[in-house]
């Protein structure tokens, strides 16, 4: 592709703007780049080893606790791979409320489970530019209606480390429903216990990846 034209797709670039980030990172991709060069282009930093692994897993089919936001999840996927989605879809406002609330957050993921906050405002997880560019992958916290920079919270060293707690800590709630008499459907209990489980080996397996790659 034509420099100029980077030029222009770069200039035009919003990350309050899915579809101009996507562009830019479909021209990316057309060039040659690989998906950290992407990803580095796009937000200035390089992403972390967990992204990267957690993206070519495609995190958001894997069943976990969790609701993926668009970026930058869609944007690490290659056009080899049917990617970058042109646009969201569907459209959300939670990103670009969370930007203008604290540009230097990068949401991640909305977090469910039994704990978790009601839908209605959801807790969302983010890396910190900053961070990144420090090379720390620390996850911090907020709920999606937050109006006030101070009640961004830390909540782990690493993405994954937040995972593997989120969904420890269903396993341990599924546990403890099932110790409560009458708060589960006859044969229930196994199945989800058995569900929880899975989920909780889920996530290690991720952690194995990562570590695999580290070791290289």
């Amino acid at each position: 592709m034509d420099e100029s034209v980077l030029r222009q797709l770069r200039a035009e670039a919003s990350r309050e703007n899915y579809s101009s980030m996507a562009r830019l990172a479909h021209a990316l991709y057309e060039n040659g780049l690989s998906v950290p060069e992407v990803m580095r282009e796009c937000y200035g930093v390089d992403l972390p080893l967990e992204f990267l692994v957690l993206a070519e897993a495609e995190l958001w089919r894997l069943g976990l606790l969790v609701v993926c936001t668009d970026q930058p999840w869609r944007l690490a996927v290659p056009p080899a791979r049917g990617g970058p989605l042109a646009a969201s879809d569907p459209p959300d406002g939670t990103e670009p409320k969370l930007l203008a609330l604290d540009p230097d957050l990068l949401p991640l993921v909305f977090t469910l489970g039994t704990n978790s906050p009601s839908w209605e405002n959801k807790e969302v997880l983010c890396y910190r530019l900053s961070e990144l560019a420090a090379g720390r992958p620390t996850v911090f916290r907020l709920r999606e209606k937050t109006t006030r920079r101070d009640r961004v919270k830390r909540r782990g060293d690493s993405l994954l480390t937040v995972l593997e707690e989120l969904h420890l800590e269903e396993l341990r709630e599924t546990e403890r429903l099932m110790d409560a008499p009458d708060d589960w459907g006859v044969g229930a209990e196994d199945e989800h216990l058995e569900a929880a489980r899975e989920l909780v080996e889920r996530v290690e397996e991720l952690r194995r990846k990562v570590a695999a790659r580290e070791a290289r």
